[in-house]
């Protein structure tokens, strides 16, 4: 699955964040948002704990 990372441009954010010049970034697994970040650091932190599968095993065991 595509994992990435985009930066959340101002129509997706409140006013007051925008006029506040905060930045955050969105992480998305496919088509899902997985993740939300205020440093884009920490974002691909999170991308890259993904790709690593080291949360797989997180995951609950398939219903029977």
């Amino acid at each position: 699955m595509v994992i990435t990372v985009k930066e959340r441009d101002e129509h997706q954010m409140s006013h007051e964040a925008s006029s506040a010049g905060v930045r955050m970034w969105d992480v998305y697994q496919g088509d899902v948002l997985v993740g939300v970040y205020h440093s884009e650091e920490d974002a691909l932190k999170y991308k890259a704990l993904l790709e690593s599968g080291l949360l797989d095993s997180l995951k609950a065991p398939p219903k029977n």
